[in-house]
């Protein structure tokens, strides 16, 4: 009788990951056999945790998991079948304490706090996979559509007196996988990776609110050996955003051997963003890139704050199409000009097959100290201004003429048959001195 029975429940949990489309993972536990509801309103935090405390991966069937924040282990993981939501829960009591690690941020200055969805922290061999959502929960937490202006800036939703940080918040992890999922909805950044190694995201869909404040994509920061494939990413700031910031580190800890190949990228800001922190970025590859309505297609700055500069070396960029305001923005300096001491070099960048059409000329500015951008070559690609552009912003270009590219300053960067359109006959190339 013992044995009928082992063997019909056997064949029954076979038949139902069968039907859930849940490929046979040795170490997988059915999240509700831990106490699980998934019906969006009952409170699942608990029930995950022991799930996940296993150590095996967390198997989600269809449903909505209400939860706070959820303390990943290694060697363990995610697993969300079709139509299985994690939903993060709008009370800041569910949330992780700001100081549960000294490395953690707590951006007071963009009103996030250092709560966080999902964490790992110095665990390694984690998944995250199948086809199902995670789900920051924005409109719940914001508690409003209402936007507005600020400072003259892009509309913005109205900010809520609390908001989590980083949806997902890797730090210090090894052997991270997360393929397939939908990441939805965030209330500021969608995932945070910091400080981690052997990085595989491949066939991730992030959807963040194009209103919604500093609702990045994909934040990598200090990371090696990163590869992306596959992605489309529509996000509200930067799609992509590859860091060098090793303050909260308290160590050396480069960016370095990234690979981005075949996304899709939306931005309201920079479909990829370069730079931020005091650290390095190097060897970086990405290539085979849509860049579409975005406000910048790419953007490279190792100043982004006066007296922080990153290191930047050996970047590629490679049969990429870039629709947007300005297709290229390369700055020593995000927001101003002025020569900042802490500069550091911009060296070996190429861009290879970069078809761009804009609205606004783009612009290379470098500083007055010869040296700091150096061997930067544009080969084989075609910038089009479309009717009504304008120039560069005043700030950086103070006549009403503008080109295809905007050089500011004495160094010139290789242009190697490379074409430029605008609607009345610009050339390709216009050049200032400071």
């Amino acid at each position: 009788m013992k044995k009928t029975y082992l063997i019909s429940t056997v064949v029954s949990l076979l038949l139902s990951l069968h039907a859930n489309n849940v490929p046979m993972i040795k170490n997988m536990v059915n999240v509700k056999d831990f106490g699980a509801v998934g019906d969006g309103l009952y409170k699942d935090t608990r029930a995950i945790q022991k799930a996940v405390n296993t150590g095996k991966i967390v198997y989600f069937p269809p449903g909505v998991y209400r939860t706070g924040t959820i303390y990943l282990k290694s060697g363990g993981g995610l697993h969300l079948a079709a139509h299985a939501v994690i939903l993060a829960s709008p009370h800041p009591e569910d949330y992780n304490k700001d100081d549960f690690d000294k490395r953690n941020p707590i951006p007071v200055n963009e009103y996030a706090s250092g709560a966080h969805l999902i964490i790992a922290r110095d665990a390694s061999d984690i998944t995250i996979s199948g086809s199902g959502s995670i789900h920051g929960n924005r409109n719940k937490i914001f508690d409003t559509d209402l936007i507005h202006m600020p400072r003259g800036r892009r509309p913005r939703y109205l900010m809520p007196r609390w908001r989590p940080g980083a949806m997902l918040y890797f730090i210090g992890c090894k052997n991270i996988k997360v393929e397939g999922v939908k990441l939805t909805d965030p209330t500021y950044w969608t995932a945070f990776f910091h400080d981690c190694e052997n990085l595989v995201i491949n066939r991730v869909i992030i959807m963040s609110d194009y209103f919604t404040n500093n609702s990045d994509g994909l934040d990598i920061d200090c990371c090696r050996n990163v590869k992306i494939t596959n992605c489309t990413i529509f996000s509200g700031d930067d799609s992509i955003a590859i860091r060098g910031s090793e303050r909260k580190l308290n160590k050396v800890a480069e960016c370095a051997n990234v690979i981005v190949d075949n996304c899709t990228l939306a931005s309201a800001a920079c479909g990829v963003r370069v730079g931020v922190g005091t650290g390095t970025i190097r060897n970086c590859k990405l290539s085979n890139l849509k860049i579409v309505d975005a406000g910048i297609g790419i953007g490279i700055c190792p100043s982004y704050r006066f007296g922080n500069a990153t290191r930047i070396d050996n970047i590629e960029f490679s049969n990429i199409k870039i629709d947007a305001v300005q297709a290229l923005r390369m700055m020593p300096s995000w927001n101003t000009v002025k020569d900042d001491p802490a500069i550091k070099k911009v060296t070996n960048l190429s861009f290879n097959n970069i078809e761009a059409r804009s609205s606004k000329a783009s612009i290379i500015a470098y500083p007055s100290q010869e040296g700091i951008f150096d061997n930067i070559t544009i080969k084989d690609s075609t910038f089009t201004l479309s009717e009504g552009s304008v120039g560069p912003m005043v700030k950086y270009w103070t006549t009403p003429e503008y080109g295809i590219i905007n050089i500011r300053g004495k160094s010139k960067p290789h242009i190697i048959n490379c074409r430029g359109n605008s609607p009345d006959n610009k050339p390709l190339i216009l050049q200032k001195s400071h």
